[in-house]
């Protein structure tokens, strides 16, 4: 009996075992006293946001009674509006939203349940299923690929920013001067046309760009990488009987990265912009020339100053990075024919008016973004001197 219990309340349990643990240790460290306070907060703007979902779903028209009533009108059956009431008042419907919005977060929060679909006709949990995870690695990627080239090369525009574009040093010797000048064009160059791929990714719809690739492969006559495997290997199985399918990992990787690099498209000339302008703002402050009259200078002073402390606030940025990403992947998935949470949340909110399968994936995506918040936040505390002084007093 207990065990069903506590079975059938497992997020609460996890919810309340996580908080008494950072309640217990906050009591004697600082620290864990700001993870705790971070900990409730963040609970409460998950409730916050989850009256604001489940409210604006109710905008929409139609309820899940009408849906079910219409199903079964479509199958020959002759249904009346006393049917509708009754499969409303079944439903709990016919009830004020105040209380069915506590009924649905009660559920939630005790067993993780995000209610019923009315036009998959199974409960949401099943009908996201793998999707969302899928969206969420799609977004993971997104960002990953982002970080790895706005990071370095963000840094390099920064460097360059100040530099001319040939070396007129008068202690340098001639041979150093034309090495120096090679080396220094190269790196204004290549700043110019990351400049210029920033801009085209601020101006370029992620939309245009995945549409612009389709229809490059369809004129040179190749097969387009939609969706996340061709026919051939939809239906085979990872593991047939001569063992594991290269040949569909391959396949799947030659379909993988266009949805990667579409969404990661506007994502990294943002991260581009916002890295040099962090950079830049860091190494025009007092304490960098103060470095620089020390004698430290070139990348050495780059990387221990101005980039150091300009990761932090980079570092903090990745939840709303991830919901920036995720905004942009329903359409994509719409175009390059991806059937994972963002296609569904499309297919909910413009087709089939479900209000509950599309209320679960926005609170699941606001669920990541506080979460990744949280994280970053806990983390920065942690490590970076700057945030324990002005967050934790010491």
């Amino acid at each position: 009996m207990i065990a069903d219990f506590i079975g059938n309340t497992w997020l609460l349990w996890i919810l309340l075992s996580v908080g008494g643990f950072l309640y217990w240790r906050a009591r004697n460290s600082q620290y864990f006293n700001y993870v705790f306070s971070r900990y409730v907060l963040a609970l409460i703007t998950l409730l916050i946001v989850s009256g604001i979902v489940f409210s604006l779903m109710e905008v929409l028209p139609g309820d899940c009674a009408e849906k079910y009533i219409a199903y079964k009108n479509t199958q020959g059956e002759t249904i009346t509006q006393a049917d509708i009431d009754a499969e409303r008042a079944r439903m709990g419907l016919d009830q004020p939203l105040a209380v069915r919005w506590a009924s649905w977060v009660t559920d939630l929060t005790l067993k993780g349940d995000l209610g019923f679909s009315c036009a998959k006709r199974q409960s949401v949990n099943l009908a996201l299923g793998e999707r969302f995870w899928m969206s969420f690695m799609f977004c993971i990627a997104g960002l990953v690929f982002a970080y790895i080239i706005a990071v370095p090369f963000g840094i390099l525009s920064a460097f360059t920013i100040n530099k001319d574009w040939k070396d007129t040093n008068p202690q340098h010797t001639r041979a150093e001067r034309f090495v120096n000048t090679i080396g220094l064009s190269f790196n204004k160059l290549l700043d110019l046309q990351l400049r210029i791929i920033s801009y085209l990714g601020l101006a370029l719809p992620n939309f245009l760009l995945a549409l612009s690739i389709i229809l490059l492969y369809v004129f040179a006559g190749e097969p387009t990488p939609t969706g996340l495997f061709s026919d051939e290997w939809k239906s085979v199985p990872w593991f047939g009987d001569n063992g594991f399918e290269f040949g569909k990992l391959e396949d799947f990787l030659g379909h993988i990265w266009l949805p990667i690099f579409v969404i990661g498209w506007s994502a990294t000339a943002l991260q581009l912009q916002t890295v040099r302008a962090l950079v830049v703002d860091e190494s025009n402050k007092l304490y960098v020339d103060a470095a620089r009259a020390r004698g430290v200078d070139g990348m050495a002073l780059w990387a221990g100053y101005p980039v150091r402390h300009s990761i932090s606030p980079l570092f903090n940025s990745v939840g709303f990075d991830f919901q920036r990403i995720f905004n942009d992947l329903p359409i994509v998935a719409v175009v390059i024919g991806l059937t994972d949470a963002a296609a569904l949340l499309i297919e909910a909110l413009a087709q089939t008016n479900d209000q509950e399968l599309a209320a679960g994936i926005l609170f699941l995506v606001a669920l990541v973004v506080i979460s990744m918040n949280f994280i970053t936040d806990v983390v920065l505390a942690a490590i970076d001197p700057r945030v324990r002084k002005s967050v934790l007093g010491s």
